[in-house]
């Protein structure tokens, strides 16, 4: 005769069935207790944040665990609401300059200067300043000035680049407008900004500032070898172009140092 015996059922440590599962959700939370998810009440025991814990005993753990991991955190790099309390952000922002070592006032802030430029201190203040309103890190201020110093610098030389290239450029067209006579009016040009400059009133200063920002501008030449010549008819320009001037082409070197900037350019 074949007995047939029912398997006890397993009480090993293994994973809750759900039976066990809902029966200490039962067991732990009453019936009338509620809790919101999705906009609408939903009774405790049927929140699916809960149905995740095998048991009281994993709620709990995985409670504790969070907690500790609060109690690491520093107070105020929690990100508030956008509709939280003025001094909620006053406190996050605090505690974040605090956390990044944003100094207490702007000359805490050390920065290098660019190299092979004059430094501007007025523009190192501008910057350190704004550095510490947004809060920059040394770090950040110190990285973002390097980028700007080499980006003047850059800026720097291609300027002088394409200087150079004007320079070059107008002796080009100059000797090919002017040809063997380039020299003679290129001095006469010169004669005739100094003296159409100091009869204005104009200081060496004031002069060397113009010659500076239109000195390698042929029309800018162009025009003060008109007025060179003019004075020269009335007798207003003294000296000559000397021996030898005329038919002997220039260097844009000796152009704008000896011609144009009498001795001054270079």
């Amino acid at each position: 005769m074949t007995q047939e015996a029912s398997q006890a059922p397993e009480t090993g440590h293994g994973a809750e069935t759900p039976s066990t599962q809902d029966n200490w959700l039962e067991q732990a939370f009453p019936e009338d207790a509620v809790a919101e998810h999705g906009g609408e009440l939903i009774p405790l025991r049927q929140h699916p944040q809960l149905a995740k814990y095998g048991s009281a005993a994993d709620m709990a753990k995985s409670l504790l665990h969070a907690q500790a991991l609060v109690g690491r955190k520093t107070v105020g790099l929690t990100r508030p609401a956008e509709d939280a309390a003025p001094e909620d952000w006053e406190q996050y922002r605090a505690e974040l300059r605090r956390m990044t070592g944003v100094p207490d006032s702007p000359d805490g802030y050390e920065l290098d200067a660019p190299g092979g430029l004059p430094v501007d201190e007025g523009l190192m203040d501008w910057f350190r300043n704004s550095a510490h309103e947004m809060g920059l890190s040394p770090e950040q201020a110190q990285g973002l000035s390097e980028r700007y110093n080499g980006w003047l610098v850059e800026t720097a030389q291609e300027f002088a680049r394409r200087h150079e290239a004007s320079r070059h450029e107008t002796l080009r067209g100059l000797n090919t407008r002017w040809g063997g006579d380039s020299a003679a009016n290129l001095e006469l040009a010169r004669r005739g900004f100094s003296t159409f400059a100091g009869r204005a009133g104009l200081t060496q200063a004031e002069q060397e500032t113009i010659l500076a920002a239109h000195g390698d501008d042929p029309v800018m030449i162009r025009l003060f070898h008109g007025v060179g010549m003019a004075f020269a008819e009335d007798g207003f320009v003294t000296g000559s172009p000397g021996p030898g001037s005329r038919g002997r082409e220039v260097s844009s070197q000796r152009f704008f140092a000896e011609e144009v900037f009498g001795g001054r350019g270079e």
